[in-house]
């Protein structure tokens, strides 16, 4: 059971004043009892005196003859009888001469057995005193039976007033050790209570005690030293406050751990990020590689900077993370743990990718403009020659080379068509913005090849989850672009599969979002040709050029949108495009 300050206090003051007031009391009453007792017992000595100087008396006139010895005896009994003194007891060796409290023989009978001194000092048996004097020439013992406990009444009733005095001490103080404890635990109690409060968390209370002993200094210098805590308080709040906005708002994710590895933080940035990546089992990937750099920094005590790179299955692509670690140290230079601050440069990455992209066709295009047109002159003057070689032969020679200047004229006129695509690609032209319904382009560019998937048994399903797909793009570009993905689709599949066109909204930090994924269950595309499907002239078809998709790229690209492609063999390949929703900031 937990006791209070105050019956701490107090109950140790009552335990000493009641032991004090009963210790007087027992004293007093032992010594009024010893006093009353030695009173008794030199009475009845004193008594037992004038009765020997009688015996005397009586003993003095035996020898002189006035009276016989049996004569004297008789005189003295008669004489004490008629005293009738209680408790006076006269024996010798043989009989019992005279017992005064009418009972009890045997007692007196155990003490004639007794062997009694000389000295005559009082004899203690059991709850009485025997006071006795002994007459040798007659072998008379007289003596009083005194019964100890008839005094215990006496003395109370003697010091009945001493009694009440004490009680009426202990009463009164009682009180004042109740008032005094109260004094003395109050302002402990107060200081208590507002010490559990600041333990709470409220640092508003004060203690308001107007003494000037040592328990006003005490509760004037803990108001002094909670104003001080107060003010150290509200400045580490203010800088704690600050370092968490920092970290919240940063951009750059932080992660700090102990010396054993254990994660002590994660800012907003670095939790939004985990969040974010894609399937949990990536982000536990991410999260696994952070901390192993975090503990190969702790385990070498080296500032370390990684790129590390992870691949987003469920997007198509790869998440970059550009992380530094170094240990985390305090002031005197002791080490706590480690931080890791990492950035995620995906975004980084794929405008480098574009850059070298649009480079790389910006230059191949240009090598391409200057070849087709070089290529394009003599061409047509071969075609003027071969389609006049024909008109004279094929006269002369009915049948045998209409064939074959048939298939040189078909064969340049591909050629042709090579070169008009090149020219195409080197220098598309300027894409002519509007606000246009991607669903509307979507179900015109599918009409135009209903034809060729009916042939091939593929079902096509277009599924729309956007209320107002509405985009600012060049309608036309965009509607190449459509094509040349389904056909690239329709070719993948071959006979017998199905294609699956999707439009979503994305919300994303800068914007709105309309996009539009393609997923065939063709063929798929090798892990090593996914990063040069968009470079001019690669195919894996043969009767492909290999410029498809490289103008695709260039028309999104041009209209400001991107595009992403996630591919498996043998289970489909999964176009992505996204353009900036039509409205608010994405307007012209």
């Amino acid at each position: 059971m937990r006791i209070d300050i105050e019956n701490k206090i107090l109950i140790p003051f009552m335990i000493l004043l009641i032991l004090s007031i009963f210790t007087l009391g027992i004293v007093s009453y032992w010594n009024g009892y010893q006093l009353l007792l030695e009173n008794e017992v030199k009475n009845l000595s004193q008594d037992l005196e004038e009765k020997a100087f009688f015996i005397e008396d009586i003993h003095g006139k035996v020898e002189i003859g006035e009276l016989t010895e049996e004569q004297g005896k008789v005189v003295l009994l008669d004489y004490y009888k008629r005293l009738e003194k209680e408790n006076l007891i006269i024996f010798d060796r043989h009989n019992i001469l005279l017992n005064g409290f009418n009972g009890d023989e045997d007692w007196v009978k155990g003490l004639m057995e007794e062997t009694l001194d000389n000295n005559q000092k009082p004899l203690y048996i059991e709850n009485y005193i025997f006071i006795y004097r002994k007459y040798d020439p007659w072998n008379w013992t007289l003596g009083y039976r005194l019964n100890k406990g008839i005094f215990s009444y006496e003395v109370l009733e003697s010091q009945k007033y001493m009694l009440l005095l004490a009680i009426i001490s202990l009463v009164f103080s009682m009180q004042a050790a109740i008032f005094i404890s109260y004094n003395i635990s109050k302002p402990i109690k107060m200081l208590a209570d507002v010490c559990d409060k600041i333990a709470q968390g409220s640092f508003r209370e004060k203690i308001e005690i107007k003494r000037k002993d040592e328990i006003g200094m005490l509760a004037n210098a803990f108001n002094n030293m909670l104003y001080r805590l107060q003010e150290n308080t509200r400045k580490l709040m203010k800088i704690t406050q600050l370092n968490e906005d920092i970290l919240r708002n940063i951009s750059t994710g932080i992660i700090t751990t102990d010396q054993q590895g254990q994660i002590l933080s994660i800012n907003q940035a670095a939790k939004e990020f985990l969040a974010e990546s894609g399937e949990k089992s990536i982000s536990n990937n991410i999260k696994q590689h952070l901390l192993d750099q975090l503990r190969e920094t702790l385990d070498t005590s080296k500032y370390i900077n990684h790129v590390h790179v992870f691949d987003n299955v469920e997007e198509g692509n790869k998440i970059y993370l550009d992380a530094t670690t170094s240990l985390l140290k305090t002031d005197e230079g002791s080490v706590s743990g480690a931080i890791c601050n990492f950035n995620d440069i995906s975004e980084r990455k794929k405008i480098e990718s574009n850059m070298e992209t649009l480079d790389r066709l910006t230059s191949i295009g240009q090598l391409a403009a200057g070849i087709a047109h070089e290529i394009r002159n003599p061409l047509a003057g071969m075609k003027t020659s071969i389609q006049v070689l024909k008109n004279r032969l094929c006269k002369e020679e009915a049948g045998s080379n209409e064939k074959l200047f048939n298939g040189v004229l078909y064969e340049i006129d591909r050629i042709n068509h090579l070169i008009t695509d090149i020219l195409d690609f080197a220098k598309p032209r300027a894409p002519k913005y509007e606000k246009t319904d991607l669903l509307k382009i979507l179900n015109r560019a599918l009409g135009l090849i209903k034809k060729t998937a009916n042939e091939n048994n593929i079902e096509i399903h277009l599924v729309n989850h956007c209320s107002s797909p509405l985009v600012f793009v060049d309608k036309a570009q965009i509607e190449q672009v459509f094509l040349n993905i389904i056909k690239n689709a329709l070719k993948a599949i071959n006979q017998e599969g199905e294609l699956n066109i999707i439009i979503n909204t994305q919300r994303e930090k800068k914007g709105s979002f309309v996009v539009i994924e393609f997923h065939d269950s063709g063929c798929g595309i090798e892990t090593q040709n996914l990063e040069k499907i968009f470079n001019p002239f690669f195919t894996t078809s043969p009767e492909g050029t290999g410029l498809g998709l490289s103008v695709v790229y260039e028309l999104v690209k041009g209209n400001h949108g991107e595009i992403a492609v996630h591919s498996i063999v043998n289970v489909g390949t999964k176009f992505k495009v996204k353009f900036p929703m039509y409205g608010g900031d994405n307007n012209e």
